[in-house]
């Protein structure tokens, strides 16, 4: 009796099988050819890469060498060395390695300059595995190459204040 009950439950699944394919068979594919045709990446997407931001007005990198977002990351994938000159600190190597990045954003929160941000891209494939090490100079070029995402530092610590309480007037 078991061996019926199996038997019918086979012919079941592969009458469903069938039916689904010869439903979808005439069916329009959805594929889309990806190099000549993309897809629009939603207005808040971010990920993919990050980028080191240089302010437009001075021409100088933003970043100050807080060291804050090597704190803050969890996957301890950034390293920041710091020197100082001219009054202010600048980060003389700035290295992020990619393939252990979880893609958290908390660098990108905690930064006080919106030194460091992450781009509006999909659009960097690599098959060598050194290509996902990022050192200062990949970082700015890659902020040349795309627009940043629309989440920066400054823009993240504005959305977690707190409301300031509306006064009522009697």
């Amino acid at each position: 009796m078991a061996k019926k009950v199996s038997n019918t439950r086979l012919v079941k699944a592969t009458l469903l099988a069938l039916w689904f394919t010869l439903k979808n068979l005439l069916r329009k594919p959805v594929t889309i050819q990806y190099p000549l045709i993309k897809r629009p990446l939603p207005e808040r997407w971010r990920g993919g890469t990050f980028a080191l931001t240089i302010d437009p007005e001075t021409g100088e990198e933003n970043c100050i060498g807080c060291k804050l977002c090597e704190k803050i990351c969890p996957s301890e994938i950034i390293t920041v060395e710091m020197e100082k000159h001219s009054g202010r600190g600048w980060a003389k190597s700035f290295i992020l390695d990619l393939q252990a990045c979880i893609q958290c954003e908390l660098c990108v929160q905690v930064c006080p300059t919106d030194a460091i941000v992450m781009l509006h891209s999909m659009e960097t494939p690599t098959t060598r595995r050194e290509d996902l090490i990022l050192d200062k100079d990949k970082l700015e070029a890659n902020g040349k190459l795309y627009h940043a995402a629309w989440a920066t530092g400054l823009k993240l610590q504005r959305l977690h204040e707190p409301k300031k309480p509306s006064v009522i007037s009697r």
